[in-house]
C-alpha cells in the first residue's frame, strides 16, 4: 500500500471540504430561489407548448392538419411532452381539447382565462384540481384561442427532488476529484517514494543506487547526490562493523575481564570473561565490582581487591573519556584480574627473602660469636679451641649446602633447556641408591629396604644423575622425618604408563595443608632449625622432574607416613 505524505492528505481533505461547502451554499441559495425558477420552467414550458398549439390549429384552419391529426397531438398518450391542450374558435367553441385537462376548467376559469387572453393577448393561471396542480396559459390568436397547460409538482416535493440531484452531483463531483487527487499523487510522489525508501535502507546499513531517470530535472540530481551519498555510508558502515566485530574478538580474547557502564549503571560492553571471573551476574563479587564501577569519585581512576571463594580478584575502574560534543562523563569501564596467583607468588617472595636471611642469620652468628672468641683468647684449652673449629666448619659446610641448592633451584628455574636424555636401567639405579643410602639409615636406627619385581624392569629414557639426584632428596626427606624403629621403603615397579619410583616412609607424615605446600620454598624452615634441612630439596625435585615433563605423586596420612613416587616411561615410549 502507498503512503501519501501529510501535506497531500491536507490537500486533499481541504478540497473536497470546499466542495461540500460550494454544493451546500448551492443547496440553500436553489431552495431559497427554487420556487420563482421552478415557475420559470414551467412558464418557459407552456410558452413553447402554446407556440406548438397556434401551429397546429392555424394548420388545421388552412387545411394543411385534419381534424384526426389535431386529435392525436393534443392526445397525452399520443404526444411524449406531457402537456395537455384546448383550441377554441372566436365564438369560444370548443373544437377540440385534451380530456385530462377537464377538471381545470371548472368554476369559470375557463372563461376567466379566456377574458384575460382577450385583453392581453396571453394569459397565465394557476388551477388545482383535486390534489393535482398545473399551469395553464392561454392566447388569442388569429381565428381563435389556443390553451397549453403542464401539471406542476408540489414546491416541498420538487425541492426535495432538486436536493437529492444537487446532492448525488456532489457525491460524484466529490469521489471523482478524489480518485483524480489520488491517482495525481500516486504519480507525482512516485520519485518521493523510491528516495523515502532508499533513505531507510540505507539507515540499515544496505548500499542501494537510485535510478536517474526520474521524472524531472531535480529529482534526477538528488538521485544522483544520493547515490554517491548511498556508496560512502555503506563504506562507513561496513568499516565501523568490521571494527566493532574486531573489537568484540579481541575484548572476548582477553584473559582479563572487561565490564563497562554508562552513567546509569547499565552495561554497555562486557566480555565472556568477566563474568567468568565474577562467577555469575548475581554473585558478591559482580555486586562488587557494579558498586567499584557506579562509585562517584573526584579522580579518574581507582582500584580494589575483592577476596572471594579462595580467590583474590583486582579491579581497576576508569572513567570512559568524554567527547567534545559530550562533555559530561559518559561511564566508567573496569578491568578485572584475577590475582591470587600474584598474591600467593607476592608472599612467597616475601617468605622466601626472609626465610634465606633466617637460615643465613644463624649459622653467621654462630660463625662470628665463636670467631671473635677465638680471636680474643677466651678459649685457652686446646680441645675447646678444636670443638670450635669443628663447630665453625660445621656452619660453614652448612651454608655452603644452602648456598649450592640455593643456586641449583635457580639454575633449574632459569635455564630452559632440557636434560641430556639416555637410557637408564631402573634396577641397577635402585640397587646403586640403596647401598650408598644404606648407612645412613642404620645410623639412625631406620630399617631401609627396597623392593623390585622378579623379572628386570625395562630401560627407561632419561637423565640418572637427576633421577638419582631426585630419589636422594626423597630419602633424606623420608630419613629425617621417621623416628628410630621405623621403615623406609626404596622401590620400583612397572605399570601401564611406565615404570614407576617409589620412596615409602613409616614417619610423622602430614597433613592436607603441609601436603599442598610441601614442595614450596623454604615451608619446613622451621623444622631445619633442628639441623633437619634447608627445605628448599622437594622444591629442587620438583624442578628437576618438571623438566622432564614428569609430574609428582604425594600420598601421606598424618602420624603413619608418606609416599613420593612419580612415573618415567619405558624406552620404547
Amino acid at each position: 500500500m502507498h503512503r501519501f505524505s501529510s501535506s497531500f492528505v491536507r490537500l486533499l481533505t481541504l478540497t473536497l471540504l470546499v466542495i461540500f461547502a460550494l454544493a451546500a451554499v448551492m443547496v440553500m441559495m436553489s431552495s431559497y430561489f427554487f420556487e420563482d425558477i421552478y415557475s420559470a420552467v414551467i412558464y418557459n414550458s407552456i410558452t413553447k407548448s402554446l407556440r406548438d398549439a397556434e401551429r397546429l390549429y392555424d394548420g388545421l384552419l388552412t387545411g394543411e392538419i385534419s381534424p384526426m391529426t389535431l386529435y392525436a397531438a393534443v392526445n397525452p398518450v399520443l404526444n411524449s411532452d406531457g402537456a395537455f391542450y384546448m383550441m377554441l374558435t372566436e365564438n369560444r367553441h370548443v373544437v377540440v381539447y385534451t380530456e385530462s385537462a377537464a377538471p381545470y376548467f371548472t368554476g369559470g376559469t375557463l372563461s376567466s382565462l379566456l377574458d384575460a387572453a382577450d385583453k392581453e393577448t396571453s394569459a397565465t393561471v394557476r388551477k388545482q384540481a383535486g390534489n393535482k396542480l398545473a399551469m395553464i396559459a392561454g392566447r388569442k390568436i388569429v381565428g381563435g384561442y389556443v390553451l397549453a397547460g403542464r401539471p406542476m409538482r408540489s414546491m416541498s416535493g420538487a425541492a426535495a427532488s432538486f436536493r437529492n440531484r444537487m446532492l448525488i452531483a456532489m457525491g460524484v463531483v466529490s469521489v471523482a476529484m478524489a480518485i483524480i487527487g489520488v491517482l495525481s499523487a500516486r504519480h507525482a510522489s512516485k520519485p518521493v517514494r523510491i528516495i523515502t525508501d532508499m533513505a531507510g535502507r540505507l539507515a540499515e546499513g544496505e548500499q542501494v543506487r537510485l535510478p536517474e531517470n526520474l521524472p524531472n530535472e531535480e529529482m534526477r540530481e538528488i538521485a544522483v547526490v544520493l547515490n554517491e551519498m548511498s556508496g560512502k555510508v555503506a563504506k562507513s558502515i561496513s568499516d565501523l562493523k568490521y571494527e566493532k566485530e574486531t573489537m568484540a574478538l579481541i575484548l572476548e580474547g582477553l584473559n582479563e575481564g572487561i565490564l563497562a557502564v554508562d552513567t546509569r549503571g547499565g552495561i554497555l560492553h562486557e566480555n565472556a570473561t568477566a563474568w567468568r571471573l565474577l562467577g555469575g551476574e548475581e554473585t558478591e563479587a559482580s555486586r562488587a565490582v557494579m558498586e567499584a564501577l557506579r562509585e562517584d569519585r573526584q579522580e579518574d581512576q581507582w582500584d580494589r581487591k575483592f577476596p572471594t571463594g579462595g580467590r583474590v580478584l583486582f579491579f581497576a575502574v576508569s572513567r570512559l573519556p568524554s567527547s567534545g560534543r559530550n562533555p559530561r562523563n559518559r561511564g566508567t569501564v573496569a578491568l578485572i584480574r584475577d590475582i591470587t596467583e600474584q598474591e600467593r607468588l607476592e608472599r612467597t617472595r616475601y617468605d622466601y627473602v626472609a626465610n634465606i636471611s633466617h637460615e643465613l642469620r644463624t649459622p653467621l652468628a654462630s660463625i662470628r660469636g665463636l670467631g671473635e672468641g677465638l680471636r680474643d683468647g677466651l678459649v685457652t684449652e686446646e680441645n675447646d679451641r678444636q670443638k670450635y673449629y669443628n663447630i665453625i666448619v660445621e656452619e660453614v659446610t652448612r651454608l655452603s649446602r644452602l648456598v649450592n641448592d640455593l643456586l641449583e633451584l635457580s639454575s633449574l628455574q632459569s635455564n630452559p633447556a632440557a636434560f641430556e636424555m639416555e637410557k637408564v636401567a631402573p634396577n641397577e639405579l635402585i640397587y646403586d641408591l640403596y647401598d650408598r643410602n644404606g648407612s645412613l639409615f642404620t645410623e639412625k636406627s631406620i630399617a631401609f629396604q627396597r623392593t623390585l619385581p622378579q623379572e628386570p624392569l625395562p630401560d627407561i629414557r632419561s637423565n640418572e644423575d637427576r633421577l638419582a639426584e631426585v630419589l636422594t632428596i626423597f630419602l633424606d626427606n623420608a630419613r629425617k622425618y621417621t623416628p628410630e624403629g621405623g621403615e623406609v621403603t626404596l622401590g620400583a615397579e612397572k605399570t601401564e604408563a611406565g615404570t614407576r619410583f617409589f620412596v615409602r616412609d613409616s614417619g610423622i607424615g602430614m597433613d592436607e595443608e603441609t601436603q599442598r605446600l610441601a614442595f614450596d620454598r623454604f615451608h619446613q624452615a622451621e623444622r631445619s632449625h633442628s639441623g633437619k634441612g634447608s627445605g628448599l630439596g622437594l622444591s629442587i625435585a620438583k624442578e628437576i622432574l618438571q623438566k622432564m615433563n614428569v609430574s609428582i605423586q604425594l600420598k601421606s596420612v598424618l602420624g603413619k607416613g608418606s609416599e613420593f613416587s612419580f612415573v618415567i616411561p619405558s624406552a620404547a615410549e
